[in-house]
């Protein structure tokens, strides 16, 4: 209908516009409305019993009005008891138009009480409940605000009690522009009525686990994209502070999955996502992105401030302890940086970029072995390049000569002098100053090529104790991987045969956290060896109880502290007492202790108050070539 509302008011009744305008001036705000009872001309002549207005959206800022009329309805007979109106028909609109329309629309003209009304709507919808709550709805409904409500649909008990999943009806209750109140002082009102509703508790629940991860609670990819690109957003007006960004892959997640079993996968998957919460804090964000793959993001001054972030998480899985039967596992990872100036100009850099050069960096930690920090300073072209990451060896694809011994001496703090000498692998040549020796030896351990080193060092160690007629005790540590090996130990009981007096200047040492995965396999070893004479050793032992409670049947003579436990002692009187109990429990189960990492006399004196009978670190001396080591390893490994 192409009319103005002014003109259509001319050709109507003054009762017969009343009646049409607050329904023209809802549709024209653009909410469907309706009206039902006698409208007549100006002449008094009838017009329609119905009228449906529909707003209709055109090209640009028009709009334009759908306005219907229904000569055939008729409006029912008012009964007895409160008002009762026969439920409006839906216009014949066009199907694709149909679903964007509300169900019903209900006009009150302000006459009504609130009780009339409540039992109109309840009619409508079909429901016999919450009469109470509506009708107290309705009362307080004031000033031109709307109002929206939802009831369960149908009736009876079978809907009560579940309102987290069953379908609801909308009821938006809307007050209506109008040129005078009805006589009892009520206001004109609609409501517009929708069926079949989800109930907005699921919607709003389903809407945020959309962007959770369901099992760590983390935020998940899709979320972690929303907000890199909010934060990109606030980088480009903030120029002072730069962005980093993280990608985490776990690495030996799979030993705790085929290990444990997949419960105990979950569990390291929430002590991950604990400790990534407490190391970004309240102004990062974390996320779990894939199976054993985190990311996370931080506003962060300088490169030196984002890798001093990855160092902590890396530190925060160090301590992260699962105990499953008898097993205790523990985790790792290799993270990368992708580190963004605040002053540099983004172009077209975005969250997917910066995200695949995180993983770009994570991916050259994984492949020179893990347990490592990776950093990439984000370029203004970065997204231009599309490069791939530059060719790097493979895990374990150690060429000949690579590998070298060294050794470090161990001081008797008691007797003050060299009582012992660890033997340390080391990577020579031009990855030298590429790899550490922890991220090379951890390739090594996931390719399956560590059990050959291990072997190669103990037919080392074993010539240079046989020609060395001291009585200097060489420890070098074996791997778990070759504490289950039948071969390293055969190799171990035929070398020892042919002279079982060197078995006296052998110690052989296991890191905590391989006996914490594997204690069986290390109780075995351990009994094997120290029945062939060898001295044994617990290397980086943080005092962790699984640990200690099978200390008592465990035969093992050495434990090798973790620096953690005597760093600092000097300046913190109460972390000394903690060692010293510590210490006098392993010496009350026959087992004598080294500390590691010593730097300074003064923690040297520190740790002879202590008892302590052997320590090591750059204080005593540091690592040198081992000249008794011979040719280095010469077999290159595929």
């Amino acid at each position: 209908m192409s009319d103005s509302p002014r003109g259509l008011g001319e050709l109507l009744s003054a009762a017969g516009w009343k009646r049409c305008e607050p329904v023209l001036s809802a549709a024209f705000s653009g909410v469907p409305a309706e009206v039902r009872g006698r409208i007549t001309f100006r002449s008094g002549a009838p017009f329609c019993r119905h009228v449906m207005c529909t707003s209709l959206p055109l090209a640009g800022d028009l709009q334009a009005v759908l306005v219907q009329f229904d000569m055939a309805e008729t409006v029912p007979a008012t009964g007895a008891g409160p008002s009762r109106r026969a439920p409006p028909k839906r216009p014949a609109l066009p199907a694709e138009l149909l679903e964007h329309f509300p169900d019903d629309i209900v006009i009150f003209d302000g006459c009504e009480s609130a009780e009339e009304k409540a039992v109109m709507l309840l009619e409508l919808i079909g429901s016999d409940r919450e009469a109470g709550f509506l009708i107290e709805a309705i009362a307080g409904l004031e000033g031109d605000a709307p109002q929206t409500l939802y009831l369960p649909e149908g009736s009876g008990l079978e809907t009560a009690g579940y309102a987290a999943v069953r379908q609801m009806c909308e009821i938006r209750l809307v007050p209506t522009p109008s040129l005078q109140e009805a006589e009892n002082g009520g206001r004109p009102a609609m409501a517009i009525i929708r069926h079949n509703v989800d109930c907005p508790h699921e919607v709003a629940e389903n809407r945020r686990l959309a962007y959770l991860d369901p099992l760590t609670g983390l935020e998940n990819r899709r979320a972690f994209t929303k907000v890199l690109e909010r934060e990109l957003k606030r980088l480009a007006a903030d120029t002072e502070t730069g962005l980093a960004v993280f990608y985490i892959d776990l690495d030996e997640f799979k030993k705790v999955n085929d290990l444990g079993g997949h419960d105990a996968g979950d569990d390291m998957l929430l002590r991950v996502a604990a400790c990534l919460r407490l190391t970004l804090g309240e102004f990062g964000t974390a996320a779990r992105i894939g199976g054993d793959e985190f990311a996370g993001m931080l506003p962060a001054a300088n490169k030196e401030a984002a890798l001093d972030v990855a160092e902590r998480i890396l530190d925060g899985f160090d301590r992260i302890r699962l105990e499953v039967g008898e097993r205790v596992f523990t985790i790792g990872g290799s993270v990368g940086i992708a580190f963004v100036e605040g002053a540099m100009p983004l172009k077209q850099l975005d969250a997917s970029v910066l995200l695949g050069l995180a993983d770009r960096a994570c991916l050259r930690g994984k492949r020179f072995g893990g347990q490592s920090v990776q950093l990439h300073a984000v370029q203004s072209n970065d997204c231009a390049e599309g490069g791939e990451v530059a060719a790097l060896p493979e895990p374990g694809s150690f060429r000949g000569n690579e590998l070298t011994l060294y050794t470090m001496p161990i001081m008797c703090l008691k007797k003050n002098r060299i009582c012992g000498s660890e033997v340390l692998l080391r990577l020579q040549g031009e990855r030298a100053h590429e790899l550490s020796s922890r991220a090379w030896i951890s390739a090594a351990e996931r390719s399956g090529f560590i059990a050959q080193v291990d072997a190669w060092t103990l037919d080392k160690v074993l010539d240079a104790a046989d020609k060395n007629p001291s009585r200097v005790t060489l420890t070098m540590n074996v791997s778990a991987e070759s504490a289950r090996d039948p071969l390293f130990r055969d190799g171990l009981s035929q070398r020892l045969s042919v002279n079982p007096l060197l078995a006296a200047k052998l110690c052989l040492e296991i890191a905590e956290k391989d006996f914490l995965r594997e204690p069986a396999t290390v109780e075995s070893f351990f009994k094997f060896v120290s029945g062939l004479g060898c001295q044994t050793a617990i290397d980086d032992f943080a005092g962790h109880w699984p640990v200690l409670s099978r200390l008592t049947g465990l035969r093992v003579e050495w434990l090798k502290l973790d620096p953690g436990l005597t760093q600092q002692v000097a300046d913190e009187p109460a972390k000394a007492a903690i060692l010293n109990g510590l210490v006098r429990a392993a010496h009350e189960l026959g087992i004598k202790v080294v500390a590691k990492h010593v730097e300074s006399a003064e923690e040297a004196d520190l740790l002879r108050e202590l008892d302590i009978e052997a320590a090591q670190g750059f204080h005593f001396g540091r690592p040198e070539p081992w000249p008794d080591a011979g040719a280095p390893f010469g077999r290159p490994v595929k």
